[in-house]
């Protein structure tokens, strides 16, 4: 019998290291050939766009789609006998993309280094904190938006979800919250550059995860050229929409056999990392992502005994 599982059930039943959890073992499954990943499509209609992505997973016998245009997200989990679940997937969206960003970064960054710049304050830039505080890698967090009421107020409301002693500073220009990090997300849609290569420190990871479409771009070209480690989440997706990848590699600067996906550094052996590089992760999200908390949510849904039959 399938269900209907909404955003209020999705909050209570995934949590962020569950979601850590899920992810390292979707990508790993991946790195085994057996999981997969359908990269998203967008159709324009009028002045709106259908977003459509997939993925599956052999040893769980799932699959699933996730749909969204305009503010409502969706995501269609199904076994090998058919439809188990449509899953309302805002909360799900934003609590698997900031996942991705903490299994990434616990193997790329610098293990002594946790002090986390955060550009941007929208819809994804919260969960990225807390899995980064998940994955034990965050002792600072320095935040940046353009907006100093609604920076502040981020600011007053993470500082209560992030363990102690984790600090909340909003700092006054962007580049001040990169200067003083050794992590930094820049969690935008914007078009143009909000990381600059030379507000970068040697050692420090960057994570471009809010400029998932061909036309955005969030970190400065020469950061990814600078990098010794170039991580994606998934190679033929970022062909279509890594903004700052296709510029590059149109160029003839950028090899795509350069990038590495995630799914082998989870599964390759321990990253021998030098103090003095720098690291990269673009992040664009993926529906192998979507199937792996999907999946988690379900089955927390069927045991509670609490869903709304379809």
């Amino acid at each position: 019998m399938p269900i209907y599982i909404n955003e209020n059930d999705v909050t209570e039943f995934l949590d962020m290291p569950s979601a850590v959890a899920a992810l390292r073992d979707a990508f790993s499954a991946r790195a085994r050939e057996e999981a997969n990943i359908v990269p998203r499509t967008r159709w324009a209609f009028e002045d709106r766009r259908l977003n459509v992505m997939g993925g599956g997973i052999a040893t769980q016998h799932r699959y699933a789609l996730k749909a969204y245009g305009s503010s409502a997200f969706h995501v269609l989990l199904y076994s090998m006998q058919g439809l188990l679940a449509i899953i309302e997937a805002n909360v799900l969206g934003q609590i698997r993309t900031g996942a991705a960003t903490g299994v990434a970064t616990e193997l790329m960054a610098r293990p002594e280094g946790k002090r986390v710049a955060l550009l941007g304050t929208g819809r994804q830039a919260r969960a990225q904190a807390l899995a980064l505080s998940a994955v034990g890698m965050l002792s600072q967090l320095f935040v940046f938006a353009r907006t100093r009421d609604k920076l502040e107020a981020f600011c007053a409301k993470l500082v209560h979800e992030l363990a102690a002693p984790v600090s909340v500073s909003a700092l006054l220009s962007a580049e001040a919250a990169v200067a003083n990090a050794d992590i930094v997300v820049a969690a935008t849609n914007s078009a143009t550059p909000v990381v600059m290569n030379s507000w970068v420190r040697p050692g420090t990871h960057v994570v471009g995860m809010g400029a998932n479409a061909a036309n955005r771009r969030e970190i400065d070209a020469e950061i990814i050229l600078r990098a010794s480690l170039v991580v994606t989440d998934d190679i033929p997706q970022a062909k279509l929409e890594a903004g700052e990848f296709i510029d590059l590699a149109k160029a003839g600067r950028l090899d795509w056999s350069t990038v590495k996906p995630l799914h082998e550094i989870i599964a390759g052996p321990h990253l021998a990392r030098d103090p003095a590089a720098i690291t990269v992760f673009k992040s664009l999200g993926v529906g192998l992502e979507d199937v792996a908390v999907a999946s988690v949510v379900y089955d927390r849904a069927i045991a509670s005994g609490r869903f709304k039959p379809l």
